[in-house]
Formats: C-alpha cells, structure tokens, sequence
C-alpha cells in the first residue's frame, strides 16, 4: 500500500456508519431499550447520507459498507496468508468477587456495541477494502453456571474452558469479533473473559472499553463516544526511501532451535514467566532518567544484548507495537490505533554497554519520525513481502487496569495469549511495584527449557546494564546463575555469552 488507499467514495478508510442528526439525549440509564448510537460521524456523499437517514426513520436499518484503514488491511493479508488461527485475537480475564448481574451486563454490553459502531463491524471476502456496519449486530456473551461443582474444581474447568474459548478463530465476515463469556463459581466469584480481534480493537482500545463498562455497569453516564478517526496512509518519498534505507540487508536473527524449523508455521505457543522486582526496576528508571533514555530503551537494551549473545551477532531487528498519533487525537475511540515497528540496531561497534543502550536511543528515535508509514508499506520497502520483518516482538505496557463492577471487585490476571505470531514475543506489565509479564516462544521451534534459559538471559542482561553502564560490552555475560552452576560453577562474568 505505498501511495495510499481509499475507501468508498474517495475517502480515507473507516469502519465507521454515517449517523443521522440525533436529538439531544439525556444521558442514558441502563435499560434494553435501544439507543441511539452516538460514535458515529458522516464521512460519506449527501445522497448516502439521505439515503440512510431515511431508512434510520423508516424503522429498518440495514448494514452499511466502509472502508478499513490500513492497520485493518494488513490483519486481513494475514488472515488470508493465514486462516484459521488466533494469533490475532486480544484477550483480557479477571477475577469479580461475587456473582456479576448478567443482565444488566447484557444490556451494557448492548449500549457499548451501538456506542461504538466498530464492534458492530465485519470485513467480508468479496472486498479487502471494505467493511460491513450491521446496526442489528450485538455482542456475543456466553454465561457458564458452574456453581454446582467444588469451587476449586469450577476455577480449573473456567480455566480451561477460557483457554478454550480464546484459541477459537473468528470469522472476519461473519463475526462476532468480539466476545464475552462469564463463569459463576461456587465461592459466589466469578471469571469474567473478554476477546476481541486485533482488527477492532487494540490494547488501548481494552482500557477504553473496560473503563466505559464500568461506569455503564454503575449506572453512570458517559461522555460523547469519540469516532473512530481516519488513519492518514500516504507516506511521502522520503519516508519511503528512509525506511528501505534503515532495513536494507538486515539479516534474519539466528537464535539456535530445539527443532526443525516447520514448513509452514502452525501458531503453536506456551510462555515463560518474567518477573522484574522493585529494586531492579528502581534501577532501570534511575539508569533511565541519567542517561536521557526511556525504562523502554534500557529495557530493550538487555533483550538486544541476549539475543545478540544467543544468536552470535549483534544487527537485531526487533518488532515493537506503538500507537498511531491518530490514537493520540482520539484517546477515547476503540478501534485499531497501533502500528508496529522495526527496530533494527547493529552494536558491532558499540564498546561499552553504555554505548550499546545509546545506540537503541538513537534506534528508536529515528523509527518514532517515521511511524506514521503503514507497516505493510515498510515491509515492502525492506522487500520481504509475505515474510516478517523480525522474528522477536517487544511489548511493554502500563499495569493492567483495575475496575469495579457495581459493588464488585475485578483483579485483572495477566494471561498469555493463545498463540504468538512470531518466534518468541516478551509482554511486560509495569507498575510502580515491578513488572510482571512472560515471554511466549513458538513450541515447534524451541523447548520450555530453551524459553526459561532465553528469559533468565534477559534479566542477567537488563542486571547488567543497571549495574554499570560503562562496563565493555565483550566483558559481560549474560548466563543465568542457574544456567552456569549447569555448566560446572562457571562465573557469569567470565563466559562470554
């Protein structure tokens, strides 16, 4: 998509309905009586528009074709290359304290659906620039009484139905895209799941929709939806040339494997836990603030500097998701604002590890001037279509957001997705505490061994790096104590990987 695409009557893609001119509403109350959607805005020709208010009047509402931004288009490219697989699915649990109303829930759920008309969105076959707007659709919840069993026996049968549930496709055309499921136990709490497709929502989007739950579920009113805005995707010549200039001849990473690379990858996944303690993360953010770097940077500094050390060399390209500045102009619409980055860094030449953390700097910098160019156009610049630009992925994200439903409770669990989409993914949670998260890693490729080995890495690297920056980078290893205690008592420092 290097010059560009548009929607439907020459505008810029949005999966968004043409509304017609509402009356002025009270703030709603939480009823099933059906209300009128407040998120939508006209992005289409006069007669359309007519058109639609007339059948909005009429009483008879019909789907509604758009166009889908470009984030929208490169999840459906993989689908197509892809069918069949979860790897694009977001998912949220928690635990709620005591039994959740399932119907007032229903009704909530029904409020955000015509609130918010992307989650009323579907994207079928015939066309890969358009969307279908159906202002029938409704969420798809599923409640599972389970109070007849032991409590501890209905925690691990909604825990395994959750893990279920989550790796089960969505249909693009024929959705729902989104999905919640509420498991009632015996010890009067409840498991509350959410999923949704990355072609609706993203993990901004999660905040926004669990934050309006909320207050719909307390009864309270909501402030106008924001629109899902129009994602500019005409990078210029310049933004091109960059990109293909920065990616030219960057070599696939070779982390050694368990097994044979499959033919075609199969979405197979499971996860290793990382835990960063407070006193380490302390670190991280003095290390931070007195070298004019962010805790991402430094962060990605000792994930750069393990891979390196596992793979033998040290140009990494490493992909990490970052919100669209179309997300910032709209923090409150849920829809798909992120795009992803190739952070492509050679510390060949970097002599210390201070050195090694200013060339990520400089690394990420340069990739936030030029994050507003569609990745599927930054992936045909390097030349790899149908291929990936990096076979590690790097999240980091603010804590999980705590909220209450009514008079309940809901602890957010930090759950693995069902399945990655690259080798090895490192997620990271952060809070003022620490930072919780896992690395998910492909199990045709690698061994839970090989994934534990590769995190422990990660920290002795990120302890490291905290604990002097000046050090030479060919002084420092990155073994695990575990790891050199099975290699006969060999000190960390004195291993070169």
């Amino acid at each position: 998509m290097v010059g560009g695409w548009r929607g439907p009557h020459g505008r810029r893609g949005s999966c968004e309905e043409p509304a017609p001119p509402a009356p002025r509403l009270t703030p709603p109350t939480v009823t099933r009586r059906r209300i009128l959607p407040v998120s939508e805005s006209p992005r289409f020709s006069a007669d359309l528009g007519r058109s639609l208010l007339a059948r909005w009047r009429a009483g008879k509402p019909r789907p509604t074709e758009a166009g889908v931004n470009p984030v929208q288009l490169g999840l459906r490219l993989f689908e197509e290359i892809h069918p069949g697989t979860a790897a694009n699915i977001l998912r949220f649990e928690a635990e709620v304290s005591g039994h959740v109303d399932t119907a007032l829930l229903s009704t909530v759920l029904d409020e955000l659906a015509l609130r918010h008309a992307v989650l009323r969105t579907t994207f079928p076959p015939h066309d890969r620039t358009a969307c279908v707007v159906d202002p029938e659709a409704r969420p798809d919840l599923t409640v599972v009484d389970l109070t007849h069993l032991e409590a501890s026996v209905g925690r691990r049968t909604a825990l395994a139905r959750a893990n279920a549930r989550a790796i089960e496709p969505m249909d693009l055309g024929t959705g729902p895209l989104w999905r919640v499921t509420v498991w009632k136990l015996s010890d009067t709490t409840s498991r509350l799941q959410v999923l949704a497709h990355h072609i609706v929502a993203d993990g901004w989007s999660l905040g926004v929709f669990l934050d309006e739950l909320s207050t719909r579920y307390a009864g309270q009113p909501l402030a106008p939806a924001f629109p899902l805005p129009p994602v500019e995707a005409t990078p210029s010549r310049e933004d091109l040339a960059t990109w293909r200039k920065r990616l030219a001849g960057a070599p696939p990473l070779s982390l050694p494997t368990d097994r044979p690379r499959p033919g075609t990858r199969r979405f197979r996944s499971a996860h290793a836990d990382v835990a960063i303690g407070a006193d380490l993360l302390r670190r991280v953010r003095r290390l931070a603030h007195r070298e004019d770097v962010t805790p991402f940077m430094v962060l990605l500094s000792a994930l750069h500097l393990a891979l390196s050390r596992t793979a033998g060399h040290s140009d990494i390209t490493v992909g990490s998701p970052m919100a669209m500045r179309e997300r910032h102009r709209a923090p409150g619409a849920i829809g798909p604002l992120a795009t992803m980055l190739a952070l492509r860094t050679d510390t060949t030449s970097a002599r210390t590890l201070r050195d090694l953390l200013h060339a990520i700097r400089d690394t990420c910098l340069d990739a936030y001037t030029r994050s507003h160019v569609p990745f599927e156009a930054v992936v045909e610049q390097a030349g790899r279509s149908g291929a990936s630009l990096f076979d590690v992925l790097f999240v980091l994200q603010p804590e999980i957001p705590g909220i209450r439903l009514g008079d309940l409770s809901v602890r957010p669990l930090a759950m693995a997705p069902a399945t990655i989409r690259n080798d090895c993914e490192l997620y990271l949670w952060q809070s003022k505490d620490g930072i919780t998260g896992f690395l998910g890693y492909d199990t045709d490729l690698f061994s839970a061994e090989t994934a534990s080995l590769l995190a422990d890495r990660f920290l002795a690297a990120l302890t490291a790096i905290t604990d002097d920056p000046s050090c030479e980078v060919r002084d420092v290893g990155v073994l695990s104590v575990g790891e050199c205690v099975r290699l006969g008592g060999v000190s960390v420092s004195s291993v070169g990987v």
